[in-house]
């Protein structure tokens, strides 16, 4: 079986002003580990080469934090760049420092562990999520939304502007996503429960299913239902949360898993392959990598419904709601 949920190879999205702050950072820390490894250094080589710590390095390489310029100034002259590369470095840094969408408005309520997901999510030529509890943020309808977020929320809260920031954070994280001229297919896999979980009232779980119908009427959406009689339902997939794999693409970012538990997450990325393609050697959070990979290909070929049966269990709720 293939550890690839998409074996159509594309490439990445061009590099461009519709880049993402976090695309830009993690690309950056990528050029940089390229210029040390092809000088066969280490990173506490690469780190007294430009007087920083050892850490400091790994958190550029891996784009966890915002590089400062100096650093990336030390690079340049560390590794004597000719000027293509120099102006390469220092146009991903200054896409570094901007603010990602999220970071003005909708601040307060996004949490940390959501940031890098919602910063390449937009990038992702496609993307494979899987949910046991809910309907995927990215499929939502408003009222359903409304409903989730009520719960997380004080009573006193329901009317105030907490709750019209997180409907129209949903709203913008779908539109980035869906209304690109070019945007990522999507393989939504949802557990069958969601179909009958109430989420208010009949009506807004008629709009709901309406939505879903419509969605996977599109060509570049698939939604498919995890059935409850299935046995890869009743074990490793009914104890996990939600998981999402995103893939970018021949020469794009890393593809990476997502797993979310309850007020935190976890991002595996694929396993990197060193010349001629053949795997480096892996760390334990790649191990992961591949362990949620295979879950979420297990759970694909062996409980889902077709797309066309999952269409009739739409077809379905929809009578049924109405």
């Amino acid at each position: 079986m293939s550890s690839d949920l998409n074996p159509i190879v594309r490439l990445a999205r061009p590099s461009g002003p519709d880049w993402t702050t976090t695309a830009a950072n993690i690309m950056l820390g990528r050029a940089v580990r390229d210029l040390r490894e092809g000088a066969g250094l280490k990173q506490k080589d690469l780190a007294h080469g430009i007087h920083v710590s050892i850490p400091t390095v790994h958190r550029l390489e891996t784009g966890e934090t915002t590089p400062v310029l100096r650093t990336v100034q030390e690079v340049i002259r560390f590794f004597e760049v000719g000027p293509q590369k120099r102006d390469e470095l220092l146009t991903l840094f200054a896409r570094t420092q901007e603010p990602e969408w999220y970071q003005h408005r909708f601040a307060d309520c996004t949490p940390s562990y959501l940031h890098r997901l919602l910063g390449l999510e937009s990038m992702a030529i496609h993307i494979t999520t899987y949910d046991v509890r809910l309907v995927p943020g990215l499929l939502q309808t408003p009222g359903y939304t409304g409903q989730i977020v009520r719960t997380g929320l004080h009573l006193s809260e329901w009317d105030g502007p907490e709750m019209e920031l997180r409907l129209a954070q949903r709203r913008e994280r779908q539109r980035r996503v869906f209304d690109q001229a070019d945007p990522p297919r999507c393989v939504f896999l949802l557990d069958d429960s969601v179909l009958g979980r109430m989420a208010g009232t009949r009506t807004i779980m008629l709009e709901q299913m309406i939505h879903l119908r419509e969605m996977a009427d599109l060509p570049h959406i698939t939604i498919r239902f995890i059935l409850s009689d299935r046995m890869i339902a009743g074990n490793a997939a009914a104890m996990a949360g939600s998981m999402a794999q995103l893939q970018f693409g021949r020469g794009g970012l890393p593809d990476f898993v997502y797993a979310e538990g309850y007020e935190k997450a976890d991002y595996f990325t694929k396993p990197p392959r060193g010349a001629g393609g053949s795997s480096k050697p892996t760390t334990p959070r790649q191990n992961d990598y591949e362990r949620h990979l295979q879950l979420l290909l297990r759970i694909q070929g062996e409980g889902c419904a077709s797309p066309t049966e999952s269409r009739r269990m739409l077809d379905e709720k929809i009578r049924h709601y109405s």
